[in-house]
């Protein structure tokens, strides 16, 4: 089993950086293009607009979640099993079956919403965020199959088309069109409808789906894993987005509107590179995992520290220049959210780590301890918005989401301690990292804040701060 771990453990020299500049750059275009649009349109559309449009999407995403992302999450769980018996046609099969149950659940619930609700373009956002959703799982589900066979440089480039179309079609139907918010799905149905059409003609990744009637055994396997992986997704889910249903049930649609966005913009920045690391490192990772459980403990400290060194400085230097941030990608209506941003910022890292927590305790097969720790944080975090929220207002949704990840980090920790273990053999980097991000605190307190440097001069800091780190952490890199 050793021999077997060092073959799955032990990368092919070069190959990680070279999947990450891949993956970096296939993130890296999307976080763009979304740094471009978001200037745009809340410069065009009202704060309410975005509140409705947020209130919607939100939903849509709930759906998205309940109906179809266990199924993804079954595709990276049994690929590499499937493979390896040489049956991922019958995986295929039973898995197209399931999206279609869920296909017609959605339409169901669709079409009674869309029936139900009066206002048109409530109307408009329902019909194109269903048809949104569903083109946009099945294009996730091939991408999936692609991220599994290492394809990093053609996943990188049908994402960064993706988006690059999205926005021409987005611009075109609001600025020629004279569209409303709704152009901004309409674009989005529009490109996954086209690149789906595209990938099932010339289906680059070889996927092949036998006509086979579905199978009792797997349809239960997948049922079984995928219903506690929903829990547990859902339940994060819940953390990230249920504050807003509080901050429309206590204040306005134009609160929602602001939080929606500035959320958004800030866990763009940080999901970036959190997908970067994982859409990298999961191919081999989750091999090693199925391989060899025990020894694959060093190899995820390895990667923690690698997340920890790039994503810290990372996060802290978003969070330092977060009013220049929101000065240079947000509407006016929408700038007074910056005040939010690190703490967004901090809680999007803190998924990330529990990422490697999820992973060991989804290998060990203790998922109903995985969700009983998500279902836990998610009721809190519903709680807490409840009570501060309604008491002291809508900013502190992002505190009690930042609160929500601590206590959840506390609870795995708590549970299985084995992750963390043997990061202290990094602490002279930790305390290296710790030192120079403490400096620089202290030089942009008393150059910025005190002098009160203009906005351009202070991105120059903020660029030196950055370059500061790379000459410090060379090697380390």
């Amino acid at each position: 089993m050793g021999d077997k771990l060092k073959k799955y453990s032990l990368l092919p020299k070069g190959s990680f950086m070279k999947d990450f500049l891949w993956y970096f750059v296939g993130s890296f275009v999307p976080l763009l293009i979304g740094f471009i649009k978001t200037p745009i349109f809340t410069r065009h559309f009202s704060r309410e607009d975005y509140g409705s449009l947020g209130m919607i999407t939100i939903t849509f995403t709930f759906l998205g979640m309940f109906l179809f992302s266990w199924i993804g999450s079954c595709i990276w769980r049994y690929y590499g099993k499937y493979q390896k018996d040489n049956a991922l046609g019958t995986l295929y099969a039973n898995l197209i079956f399931l999206y279609f149950i869920s296909f017609l659940v959605l339409a169901a619930i669709s079409g009674i919403w869309f029936v139900l609700t009066s206002d048109e373009l409530l109307q408009q956002l329902i019909f194109y965020s269903f048809l949104q959703l569903m083109f946009n799982q099945l294009f996730l589900f091939y991408m999936v199959v692609v991220r599994l066979m290492g394809r990093a440089r053609f996943y990188t480039l049908v994402h960064s088309l993706r988006s690059v179309a999205g926005l021409a079609i987005a611009l075109y139907l609001v600025f020629w069109q004279q569209m409303n918010i709704s152009a901004l799905i309409i674009s989005l149905v529009c490109v996954d409808a086209i690149l789906l059409l595209l990938l099932l003609l010339f289906n680059p990744a070889g996927v092949a789906i036998p006509y086979l009637k579905p199978e009792r055994k797997v349809i239960s396997e997948l049922l079984q894993y995928g219903s506690l992986g929903l829990v547990l997704n859902v339940s994060l889910l819940a953390i990230t987005y249920s504050d807003r249903y509080v901050i429309a049930l206590f204040h306005d649609l134009g609160s929602v509107g602001i939080y929606d966005q500035v959320y958004k913009i800030s866990q763009l920045s940080v999901m970036g590179l959190i997908t970067v690391f994982f859409n990298t490192i999961n191919p081999k990772l989750l091999k090693v995992l199925e391989l060899d459980f025990k020894g694959a403990s060093h190899l995820i400290r390895k990667y923690i520290f690698s997340f920890a060194i790039f994503g810290v400085p990372f996060v802290f230097y978003m969070s330092l220049f977060s009013q220049e941030i929101a000065t240079l990608l947000l509407g006016e209506e929408f700038r007074e959210g910056y005040v939010l941003m690190p703490f967004i910022f901090a809680a999007t890292f803190l998924h990330g780590i529990s990422n490697f927590f999820e992973l060991r305790l989804k290998f060990s097969n203790k998922l109903k301890r995985l969700g009983l720790i998500a279902v836990s944080t998610a009721v809190l975090n519903i709680v807490m918005n409840l009570i501060f929220v309604g008491l002291f207002g809508y900013q502190w949704a992002a505190y009690t989401t930042l609160l929500s990840y601590i206590l959840m980090i506390l609870f795995f920790y708590y549970d299985d301690r084995e992750v963390l273990k043997g990061l202290g053999h990094y602490r002279k980097e930790f305390l290296r990292l710790a030192g120079l991000l403490t400096m620089q605190y202290l030089i942009y307190k008393v150059f910025v804040d005190k002098f009160g440097i203009q906005p351009v001069l202070s991105v120059g800091i903020g660029l030196i701060f950055v370059m500061m780190f790379i000459f410090t952490f060379r090697k380390t890199i």
